[in-house]
């Protein structure tokens, strides 16, 4: 894993952060699951090869982490609207890259995963419910990194959405992959040590089966 994350950061080049594109790439070397997307350049065309339809198209920058704020992302494309309104994305972001992906689909509640530093306890993983209103939810729990997928379970039942995870109305949710999921995140911090600032996942939703990361920010510490 040293080696994948050395030849990662290397692939950063100059930039002071990931972009979220990159973010999703780190997210896969510890088996993370996330849409397929590709990241078009400034002067790229669209390329939907290989990905399904619906598409979301989301402006790509570590400059740019409030993007729904800064009418940077586009839902529910399809095949025959998505070129035009790539194109009113790229009006409005034209130095920027676009990120087009599969808009995945998904059930029960959203939830986010994220990473804090302390100056003096180091990392800590948390997870609550996610979202949009996260911040209105509070409702999270917290384990310092990294934490073994036993403490995630302990931490996902302390939630008040815990009840989620018990059939509530049909809802069909894995906790045990949640808590494979969160324990991968806090072993992410870990490897990452103090080169790692902070990290959010929001939303993790559970979608075809598996715990999928729809937006991924990664902030580093300055060098």
């Amino acid at each position: 894993m040293e080696e994948k994350l050395k030849l990662w950061f290397e692939s950063l080049g100059d930039k002071k952060n990931p972009d979220e594109f990159d973010a999703k790439q780190l997210m896969a070397l510890y088996s993370i699951q996330t849409p397929r997307g590709k990241r078009l350049g400034p002067l790229d065309g669209l390329d939907i090869q290989g990905i399904n339809p619906p598409y979301v198209l989301k402006v790509c920058s570590s400059d740019i982490l409030h993007k729904t704020e800064m009418q940077g992302v586009i839902l529910n494309n399809d095949r025959e609207s998505v070129a035009h309104r790539f194109e009113i994305l790229r009006q409005r972001f034209p130095q920027e890259h676009i990120l087009v992906e599969h808009q995945a689909g998904f059930m029960g509640p959203e939830f986010i995963i994220g990473i804090i530093r302390d100056p003096v306890l180091g990392h800590a993983v948390m997870v609550g419910a996610g979202g949009v209103l996260t911040e209105i939810y509070k409702d999270t729990a917290f384990r310092l990194a990294p934490c073994f997928v036993t403490d995630a379970a302990d931490m996902i039942d302390e939630l008040v959405l815990a009840p989620v995870f018990n059939n509530f109305r049909g809802m069909v949710l894995d906790k045990q992959k949640l808590a494979m999921t969160i324990s991968r995140v806090s072993q992410l911090a870990h490897d990452l040590g103090d080169r790692l600032s902070q990290l959010d996942i929001n939303p993790i939703v559970f979608s075809e089966g598996d715990w999928m990361a729809l937006d991924v920010k990664v902030v580093l510490e300055k060098e």
